[in-house]
């Protein structure tokens, strides 16, 4: 079978977008292959800044053949007394355009139907890839759009396109172009391109001076930045963005080793490692906590390596400069001095300054300080001093540095060491994977800026949904859910929302915002591995322990499959379905009748008092162990007590004794939520 090379020649994507351009069209294309029952194997894809492109092993040369049958009359409705076809049959037959050949007979339950056979041969891959092409190209969601005398509209103007299947052309339209044989080498010094048959692609583009097989450019990249690693005993300062940009910006990447002057290196190493990454093109390193002499670059192409160099150390002196400068003007002023500053800076026109914003996170700390045991003096005066640093010029030019700056500005002011690493740490995490605050005053406020950046919002109204999030809610959300559970903090969040949300403007009430980090915490379980019907058991009840919520959720997880719990789920599973709208509170175990409710009823005390000891010592394991052994005697009860009898003083206390069972049960989870085979 054929092989098919596709290539999107653009002029120059955004190199932190190029990758995503690339990948979204290999998924919408793969699709639309997909639907259209177009066979094939393995893809690869190409990509660079100038252009993606998908080559496809062994590709059908046409859709697979369908047979489809369609039920239409029964046969007592479609055929008469002779078997002949009657006006029913004959109106399904002309909707479909079909002969009286193509009905077979089927039963179906116990009646018998008449079932039209189609048949549909497919169509071939050239005219399949005529529409999906194009169709994967205009699905590629784009943050920007551009128009152009193309007639579409992309984040960069189309060029040219390739697309040949086996060795023919496939005649696709887009953009106003036509697809051919013809692409483009590097800009700087490659040649024009005609390829003959898709095999050739990566290979002729690299003798054209295009890297385009990104694992392969990557792979180059690290080497080049292990040699500078190694060569002098050194670490990169590699972010995710700046791999992404390092990635995405070049075709040809040419390394160039370059010197930092020495009068830099006694500048906070942040500050160094954030004025090189602005470039997008070098690589900062360290060596023992400060900035190293050295940084790597990646030119375009084959230029003179002195020259550029040269041209590089230029540009670098020129960043550091202007950040020394910076550095110094902030050091002129204390961190402390520039605090009431903020009562001029309008954080949301609803919510105030960034003073009023700090007041609040100080409020949150004041109420963290006693869940946690920590000294309320220093986390007060870490809170005080964490958005100071907002007003100074390094942070205004360098945004990714709030908190870090901070830090280090308290550290050099005097401030107590707890302190500084507190401020310095509060922002984290920014992001999905960034690392999460390690000192304890650094948690806590690290928890109390997020909390504040969720209960804001959503109280005057900025509910995030799912196109729409402005303030971030989401991912400060995430944020708390991930320093409860990854930090072990055990504090309960919904008594912490109700403690502060009045000092919030807005009406949204308290619950939107539980309700809000409840389902967080729910994508939490379901990200780290819990089963969905356990997540639906543990999150029967909310609790603002969310620690608590998910060590029980660790706990039952390592149960699921043990036939013991099957059993239980399902015993409980009868107490709450007739307890279900007849909650009463209160029984008499005096008033008990049967041996199975006396039986059922030691066991209870007994399981409640392991139960509550066990959980009082975060311990749900032994809960769960315990409520275990209430199997046998709910199975007994259910057996040889009739709960809904004639007498309502005994149904009564027979449902209020069920509803103490159920509520025991419920401190641990739901087992009636619980998948249980059969």
């Amino acid at each position: 079978m054929p092989t098919f090379l596709v290539e999107i020649g653009v002029e120059d994507l955004p190199a932190e977008e190029a990758e995503l351009i690339a990948q979204s069209f290999r998924e919408n294309l793969l699709s639309g292959l997909k639907e259209a029952r177009l066979s094939h194997g393995k893809a690869h894809l190409f990509w660079t800044l100038r252009r993606f492109a998908l080559l496809i092993e062994d590709m059908a040369e046409k859709q697979a053949e369908v047979v489809e049958e369609i039920r239409g009359p029964a046969v007592s409705v479609g055929l008469d007394s002779q078997g002949n076809l009657t006006a029913a049959a004959q109106g399904f037959l002309r909707r479909y355009g079909a002969g009286p050949e193509k009905l077979v007979r089927r039963t179906v339950g116990d009646k018998e139907y008449l079932f039209l056979r189609l048949e549909r041969p497919g169509r071939s891959a050239k005219d399949i890839l005529q529409e999906v092409v194009p169709k994967a190209v205009r699905d590629i969601p784009c943050s920007k759009s551009m128009r152009w005398d193309g007639g579409m509209s992309f984040l960069r103007p189309i060029r040219w396109i390739v697309a040949i299947l086996g060795d023919e052309v496939v005649p696709i339209s887009l953009a106003g172009l036509s697809a051919g044989r013809r692409s483009l080498g590097h800009r700087l010094f490659g040649k024009p391109l005609v390829f003959s048959r898709p095999e050739e692609y990566a290979t002729a583009l690299r003798e054209a001076g295009v890297m385009a097989d990104p694992e392969e450019r990557a792979e180059f990249l690290r080497r080049a930045i292990e040699r500078v690693e190694t060569e002098h005993n050194a670490k990169a300062a590699l972010s995710e963005e700046l791999w992404t940009l390092l990635l995405g910006q070049t075709e040809w990447p040419q390394p160039v080793v370059g010197q930092i002057p020495s009068e830099f290196l006694a500048l906070p190493e942040p500050v160094v490692v954030a004025a090189l990454r602005e470039e997008g093109k070098f690589v900062p390193f360290t060596r023992g906590g400060r900035i190293a002499e050295v940084f790597l670059g990646f030119a375009e192409g084959n230029g003179d390596p002195e020259l550029i160099r040269r041209g590089y150390e230029r540009v670098v002196g020129i960043r550091l400069r202007d950040a020394m400068g910076f550095f110094s003007q902030d050091r002129r002023r204390t961190l402390a001095s520039r605090v009431p500053e903020l009562k001029g800076i309008v954080y949301e026109a609803r919510l105030g300054t960034v003073w009023d914003r700090v007041e609040r996170i100080r409020l949150i700390c004041r109420l963290l300080a006693r869940a946690l045991g920590l000294p309320p003096d220093l986390l007060d005066r870490a809170a005080l001093l964490c958005k100071a640093d907002l007003l100074t010029i390094v942070v205004r030019e360098f945004p990714e540095l709030e908190g870090v700056m901070g830090g280090i500005y308290a550290r050099l002011d005097g401030e107590p060491a707890e302190v500084a690493k507190a401020i310095e740490e509060h922002v984290r995490p920014r992001g999905k994977g960034d690392e999460l605050p390690a000192t304890p005053l650094g948690i806590a406020l690290g928890l109390a800026d997020k909390l504040d950046g969720v209960i804001g919002p959503i109280r005057v109204g900025e509910i995030p949904t799912g196109s729409r999030d402005p303030y971030g809610v989401r991912r400060r959300g995430t944020a708390v859910v991930r320093i409860v559970l990854e930090k072990g903090i055990r504090v309960d969040l919904f008594a912490l929302i109700d403690g502060v949300v009045g000092q919030y403007p807005g009406a949204e009430p308290a619950e939107t915002v539980k309700e809000f980090l409840w389902e967080r915490l729910r994508s939490a379980l379901e990200e780290r591995g819990i089963s969905y019907d356990v997540v639906e058991a543990v999150l029967a009840q909310k609790r603002g322990d969310f620690l608590g919520v998910w060590e029980r959720a660790q706990a039952l997880q390592a149960l699921v499959g043990r036939k013991d719990l099957a059993d239980l789920a399902l015993a409980f599973g009868r107490v709450r379905n007739i307890t279900q709208g007849h909650e009463i509170t209160g029984f008499d175990p005096a008033l008990f009748q049967e041996d199975a409710e006396h039986t059922l009823w030691q066991a209870y005390l007994v399981a409640k008092d392991r139960v509550e000891k066990a959980l009082r010592a975060q311990r749900p394991a032994e809960a769960l162990q315990a409520l275990l052994e209430l199997k046998n005697p709910i199975d007994r009860y259910f057996d040889e007590v009739l709960v809904m009898c004639e007498d309502r003083k005994t149904r009564e206390n027979r449902l209020g004794f069920l509803t103490a069972l159920c509520r025991l049960f419920l401190q641990v989870a739901d087992l009636s939520r619980l998948v249980v085979p059969g």
